[in-house]
């Protein structure tokens, strides 16, 4: 069983995990529990507003993809609505 621990370890060191994860915060009241998403902001003060003709998913996705993450490859944002 250790000969295989090691492999495995091996294995993850040479192929370190891309996995990158990202952290939405969104606000909703009782009286609206459907709110759109319609800008994000990260920590740092970067903001993400939705273009004309972009879903709520795609803004997501498009933050997701420029935010500066930390070392572990963590990012929050916030809705800035």
């Amino acid at each position: 069983m250790q000969t295989l621990e090691r492999r495995v370890c091996a294995l993850e060191q040479a192929n370190p995990s891309t996995a990158v994860n990202t952290i939405i915060v969104r606000f909703l009241s009782p009286a609206d529990l459907e709110a759109e998403i319609h800008s994000l902001r990260a920590g740092d003060g970067e903001l993400w507003a939705r273009l004309p003709g972009e879903t709520e998913q795609e803004l997501i996705d498009r933050a997701s993809g420029e935010v500066t993450r930390n070392g572990t490859g963590f990012a929050m944002l916030t809705m800035a609505d």
